[in-house]
């Protein structure tokens, strides 16, 4: 069993991530020997940064460049779409779509392991059990055939589909900031459903979620009668704005 560590970053939060000790308190939170340690640099060609040959975690991270794969979207049988440019506001916003779908894509496409991790270059897990949250999203996806992702706990008591045993909620609500997957079943899902331009998603999303990666789960979902498990917040995970000072904040619910 093999399992990858995939973040990713864009030009503004570069630095931050390649800073000393980031990168691996990142992954260390996580208490989990991960096979492969992949980041996605976004639109970063030619920018000069700290490499992270000097780190000590066990295998060396791996740095892709988004440029290197410029027809990732096509791969995946994604649609060019006017009306999502203009919801979500063209390529110097904030949520435009493309920007929120081809990281996780990337990853899907250059790692090697059977599970995979994705995480935004801005979230931590804050535990202390001695049971990491990657072995027991593990577990979940093996044991649970209609469980398509795994979530570590963020709060709220959403269940619409039950608790597991273990006490994960199933939920149909996504947010992509941290999440697990089996990788070949989720390389395999269709990201390209159409939306039927009714804001219909959990918790009343911002309308740019409908395009971005989290809204294309979303819909997968809702079509395959699939859920995403969210762990009992024992392993919470916490997110980090790179625009407040006040450090890691506690996770809130998917955007």
């Amino acid at each position: 069993m093999s399992v990858a560590f995939c973040t990713h970053c864009h030009e503004p939060h570069l630095h931050k991530l390649h800073a000393p000790g980031v990168l691996e308190e990142m992954v260390g939170s996580h208490r989990y020997p991960f096979d492969e340690i992949i980041v996605v640099h976004q639109r970063c060609r030619g920018v000069q940064y700290r490499p992270f040959d000097y780190l000590d975690l066990g295998v060396l991270p791996r740095v892709v460049e988004s440029e290197s794969h410029p027809d990732i979207l096509t791969d995946f049988d994604i649609s060019e779409d006017p009306k999502a440019d203009d919801l979500t506001h063209g390529p110097t916003a904030l949520h435009y779509w493309k920007w929120h779908v081809i990281n996780h894509l990337i990853h899907l496409r250059v790692a090697e392991s059977e599970y995979i991790v994705f995480s935004d270059c801005d979230c931590i897990i804050k535990e202390t059990l001695e049971k990491s949250w990657v072995e027991e999203g593990i577990e979940i996806l093996e044991s649970y055939p209609e469980v398509l992702l795994v979530a570590p706990g963020e709060g709220g008591p959403d269940a619409e589909g039950g608790v597991l045993p273990n006490g994960a909620r199933l939920t149909r609500g996504v947010s992509q900031q941290l999440f697990m997957v089996d990788k070949w079943r989720f390389t395999d899902i269709d990201f390209d459903i159409p939306w039927d331009w009714e804001f219909l998603a959990p918790y009343g999303p911002m309308q740019e979620f409908y395009y971005m990666l989290e809204g294309r789960i979303w819909r997968y979902l809702e079509r395959e009668n699939l859920w995403r498990a969210v762990l009992p917040d024992k392993w919470r995970y916490w997110h980090y704005s790179i625009y407040e000072p006040q450090g890691w904040v506690e996770a809130g619910r998917p955007s």
